[in-house]
């Protein structure tokens, strides 16, 4: 019961009261002797425990402001557990809390350990790039053969992008054009060799190459989706904190627990999660 309910029904009490303890016995139609005093008493009691209740629910109705069903602040709560997923549910008793904490120190350290994982794997096929693909043939043969191509012709005469960056990388094991300039063997400098006659130990390269760095950037997306999965739990605990320590009266509009649920995709490729709600 909220405190302006409290406050209206201590009123009608009063109201209730206040012609009971007017009609105090004057004159002539007041009884006289023992029922008299029986009346007066009876006046007096409605009184006190009129104004007993009064009392009583208004230090109910003052002590539930703000304040949920479990005795504790709402809005409180919910910044509690958007802060540390699962601490406003610790703080009202609810064990669940530890479902939410244990999430966000799982989530964390296997983001820490894929990010790592996948910047160490990044490091690896950056140096075997460097090491088994010829920039200086290439740019030879780029400067040498492509200074009259039309422009839009990148099929032959791909410019290249700036060296050790991430579109580097991924340009010279994803584009054919590039292809012939893997496996360092000298026929880079070969000015009778076309630029799609690649050999089987280019190819080798090449394919070595793009398993290493798609191994590395599968690493990296899931520790994307790992953080994502993080954030999302520092929602779901706040909201199902937020909705415990207000505790609906009605069962049907109660959400009794809030939860994710997580799981690998089918290929392997990332993380999945679902909201749970059970009412």
């Amino acid at each position: 019961m909220g405190f302006p309910s409290v406050v209206v029904l201590a009123v009608s009490l009063l109201v209730v009261v206040q012609p009971a303890s007017g009609a105090l016995p004057t004159g002539g139609g007041t009884p006289d002797g023992e029922g008299a005093r029986a009346h007066s008493v009876a006046q007096e009691l409605v009184l006190i425990s009129s104004l007993d209740a009064r009392d009583e629910l208004l230090e109910v109705g003052a002590g539930g402001v703000g304040q949920g069903a479990t005795g504790h602040d709402p809005t409180l709560m919910f910044f509690a557990s958007v802060a540390v997923p699962g601490s406003g549910q610790l703080i009202q008793g609810k064990a669940r809390g530890y479902i939410y904490l244990a999430a966000e120190i799982a989530l964390w350290g296997g983001f820490y350990l894929l990010d790592s994982k996948g910047l160490d794997e990044r490091d690896e096929y950056e140096a075997f790039a460097d090491g088994n693909w010829d920039f200086d043939a290439y740019t030879d043969w780029y400067n040498e053969r492509c200074a009259d191509c039309q422009p839009g012709d990148e099929t032959l005469c791909r410019p290249l992008a700036t060296y050790g960056t991430q579109e580097y990388y991924e340009d010279i094991g994803k584009y054919r054009t590039y292809w012939r300039w893997w496996n360092i063997d000298g026929d880079e400098y070969d000015p009778d060799v076309e630029w799609d006659d690649y050999s089987d130990d280019d190819l080798a390269f090449r394919d070595t190459y793009v398993d290493m760095r798609g191994d590395s950037n599968l690493h990296l997306r899931q520790a994307r989706y790992a953080m994502m999965a993080a954030l999302l739990n520092h929602v779901t605990a706040a909201v199902d904190a937020f909705l415990t320590a207000r505790g609906d009266t009605s069962p049907s509009d109660r959400v009794a627990d809030l939860g994710l649920e997580f799981g690998v995709a089918d290929n392997g490729d990332g993380l999945t999660y679902a909201l749970t709600m059970r009412y």
